[in-house]
């Protein structure tokens, strides 16, 4: 769990039982969000494009008469910071696993964000419902994780289970409870609420929206929240159904509306029941360092003028998603192109962020699950400014990539044709130079680039538009024979210059 300083003097009330808060990581299509689904009884899959949860996303799951707190992580690679800090909030991690393939890349990380985040987790090993389960085998491989389950001699727990068909769903909630029960989680109610910020987005009628979760005390309507550095007061608190309600007590997922300011996922938040309070608890804050300062336009890449730089504009529907994207943005940089993310906010795509890509060279905006108006579409096209844009993420990832490979520079590789002694230059029009000249070796061929050489130097380049052999037009001639060539160079060819022809392959360069 976040450690936050407590913002209650009164030390005397006896905490209580609180409800457990759970985490569920695992691979992506491996069913995490199948097994919410079948809890909540809500078809999450169907409503998430591409089948992948976007964003974390909190929930309540009662079980007899207790209750339990899920929160839903994104399975996709590029969302690891919103994973780990998905587990440090809780209190028991659910390890999904396929059973029909076993352990994949991201259950290696999942793994290695439990056990750095020193939470109790239980394996739940999905869909042994398919003919090619195999819950042996991914005993095996996770045995060569160093994860032992308790049927393996180990102290992981694990149930096999079946998202679909909902073969042993309750036991893994019971298995849930007993971790909970042994960790003996306690907090208390009647004081003002402690917690952390899950998600943040913008909402096009209610403003800058945020889902909190509530860890200790009670999270009402009208209280003054500390978040980060800046003091919000709650006006609309509903709960994780989207109903309004007045209060919210310890383990309950709350979302929240109208803020003044976009806060960082992950950040802790603090109320009180008066804004003198809070901002007698902000005074005592250390100041911020600048590594700790918020920004959202990022200081463009210093020191590698060799290799052309990138810029991009990045808008996106949550903080969440923002960052994993920034994330996996930079790691397309290579030693052929560099990425400066120029701007990265939360929020449609405007005719302000046109404007800045205006004045930014090799320019593009990426934009995630946000709006475009139409008249700031028809200003980017207009002014040549491509916008990548889309609602799932590694698409997102593949056509920006794409697009970057398309104007990095292509490799020129030159093959060296044939020699050619210039005889004579029978006429010339503009650039375009009729000559006469002996193949003195290789070849010369229509549509081969040439370096005309003047006294052992390079003294310019042209094109080889037509080639004529005794009168007649052929695509090529061999040495030890005359012809006829259309040039076209703004360099005048003289009698004595020697042409060299080449074929020019562009190849492209990938990152």
């Amino acid at each position: 769990m976040i450690k936050i300083m407590d913002n209650t003097a009164d030390t005397k009330i006896e905490p209580s039982v609180r409800p457990p808060i759970v985490v569920v990581m695992g691979h992506i299509d491996h069913g995490k969000t199948t097994i919410l689904d079948w809890y909540r009884k809500a078809k999450v899959v169907e409503s998430e494009s591409g089948g992948i949860t976007q964003h974390i996303g909190a929930y309540e799951v009662r079980h007899g008469d207790k209750t339990i707190t899920f929160i839903d992580t994104p399975g996709h690679e590029a969302f690891s910071k919103i994973r780990s800090r998905g587990a440090r909030i809780a209190d028991i991690a659910i390890l999904v696993i396929a059973a029909d393939e076993g352990v994949k890349p991201q259950t290696q990380e999942a793994i290695e964000i439990i056990q750095q985040s020193n939470i109790p987790f239980v394996v739940a090993f999905n869909k042994i419902d398919k003919p090619e389960a195999n819950p042996e085998r991914v005993k095996q491989e996770l045995a060569r994780e160093n994860i032992l389950v308790e049927s393996y001699g180990g102290k992981v727990p694990s149930v096999e289970v079946s998202a679909r068909t909902g073969v042993n769903m309750d036991m893994l909630l019971e298995m849930i409870l007993l971790l909970a029960e042994v960790q003996e989680l306690k907090a208390v109610a009647n004081k003002d609420a402690i917690g952390a910020v899950l998600e943040t987005h913008r909402d096009p009628k209610r403003g800058i929206s945020a889902t909190l979760l509530v860890q200790d005390g009670t999270l009402k309507r009208h209280d003054i929240i500390v978040i980060g550095r800046t003091i919000e007061t709650i006006k609309i608190l509903n709960n994780f159904l989207g109903v309004q309600t007045d209060r919210l007590g310890p383990s309950s997922p709350a979302l929240v509306a109208g803020l003044s300011e976009v806060p960082s996922v992950g950040e802790p938040f603090l109320a009180f029941s008066s804004k003198p309070k809070a901002q007698e608890y902000l005074k005592q804050l250390p100041p911020l360092s600048t590594v700790e300062t918020r920004k959202n336009v990022v200081a463009p890449v210093a020191g590698e003028d060799e290799k052309p730089i990138f810029n991009i504009i990045l808008k996106s529907d949550v903080v969440g998603s923002k960052e994993a994207i920034e994330e996996s943005l930079k790691k397309l940089e290579s030693d052929i192109i560099g990425i400066n993310i120029l701007r990265s906010e939360v929020g449609d795509v405007t005719e302000d962020d046109v404007k800045l890509a205006l004045a930014t060279h090799l320019i593009t905006i990426v934009a995630f699950k946000v709006r475009i108006d139409s008249s700031v579409r028809e200003l980017a096209r207009n002014q040549n400014i491509h916008i990548v844009e889309g609602d799932i993420i590694y698409r997102l990832l593949d056509d920006t990539k794409q697009h970057i490979e398309n104007i990095i520079p292509p490799i020129i590789e030159r093959t060296l044709i044939g020699k050619i002694k210039i005889l004579k230059l029978f006429k010339k029009e503009g650039n375009k130079q009729v000559i006469g000249g002996r193949v003195d070796d290789g070849s010369v061929r229509k549509g081969a680039v040439v370096d005309i050489i003047r006294n052992k130097e390079l003294h310019g380049t042209g094109t080889i538009l037509q080639v004529q052999r005794e009168k007649r037009e052929v695509e090529e001639v061999p040495a030890g024979n005359e012809c006829g060539i259309l040039v076209d160079s703004s360099i005048t060819i003289r009698e004595g210059d020697i042409c060299e022809t080449y074929r020019e392959d562009k190849i492209k360069r990938t990152i």
